[in-house]
């Protein structure tokens, strides 16, 4: 990890965003880097600043009497509503579950946003490629072997391939691939393109098959979700959702024609991990 990755990814690892391997690296990082420890220091004993703070601001003020009475009304009231909203969601639930015939971890759109959230934090840390370049049939053979499933290679359009790496899903490990898209004449800048790749043999995630796509938003960027049998595709750019819409659209289109035979590219090469 080097400084310019850690300041990308400060405040998510203050606010305890990471998982536990990913904050060995991070620290593995402070514990060589004086510079880097000392402004992670300084942001501590900042927020903790700013808790205390705020800690003796709400304890040294005290409501009036009548309007503590009323406040607290109105969130008995509240917690009321809310634990029959509860019944009523949980009783539909149900409904749906036995109508489906137990497909009930496929109903589940809180289960795909955790792996939305997750696959975005992950491609905002801009981590370095372990294969640089090259052919997608290249890139689909450097991950034989690395991988329990088969990682086939999207042919996005508009855009280069740029490089790809082992990386994770939550718990699930899986392909991250890079693609960039160079800035045109009419003004548009380059954005970065990465997509992620991972098994979902258990139908665990809700995540349609294409043409059809799904798409979500977290930590500033678009994430767009799809399923080619047990394999699941996340892609995540901050590309407008019309454009990544298009794009994957092309992209099925494109699949669903004969393929040529395509001469052997050896461009692809292994890189060297930055320390």
């Amino acid at each position: 990890m080097t400084c310019q990755e850690l300041d990308s990814i400060l405040y998510p690892f203050l606010d305890g965003e990471f998982q536990p391997e990913e904050r060995l690296e991070v620290e593995a990082h402070l514990t060589g880097c004086a510079e880097c420890a000392q402004r992670v220091n300084m942001e501590v004993r900042m927020q903790q600043s700013l808790r205390r703070a705020a800690r003796q601001a709400v304890e040294s003020t005290r409501a009036p009497d009548a309007l503590r009475a009323r406040i607290q009304r109105g969130m008995r009231e509240e917690q009321r509503r809310e634990t029959q909203g509860w019944w009523l969601r949980a009783s539909a639930a149900a409904v749906v579950v036995l109508m489906a015939g137990g497909t009930w971890m496929a109903l589940r759109p809180e289960q795909r946003q955790r792996f939305v959230d997750d696959a975005a934090r992950r491609h905002a840390r801009q981590l370095p490629v372990e294969v640089a370049g090259g052919s997608h049939e290249h890139v689909e053979a450097w991950f034989d072997g690395k991988l329990d499933h088969r990682v086939s290679v999207p042919r996005l359009p508009d855009v280069q391939l740029s490089g790809a790496r082992i990386s994770n899903v939550t718990d699930r490990p899986a392909a991250y691939i890079s693609y960039e898209r160079n800035a045109d004449k009419h003004g548009a800048p380059a954005r970065r393109i990465g997509l992620f790749v991972f098994d979902d043999a258990k139908r665990e995630i809700e995540a349609p098959p294409l043409p059809s796509v799904q798409v979500g938003s977290s930590h500033g960027y678009n994430v767009a979700v799809w399923r080619d049998g047990e394999i699941v595709y996340e892609l995540v750019s901050d590309l407008d959702e019309s454009d990544i819409r298009r794009m994957v659209a092309e992209q099925a289109a494109m699949k669903s024609r004969p393929s040529r035979p395509v001469s052997p590219d050896v461009s692809a090469r292994p890189v060297a991990l930055q320390p």
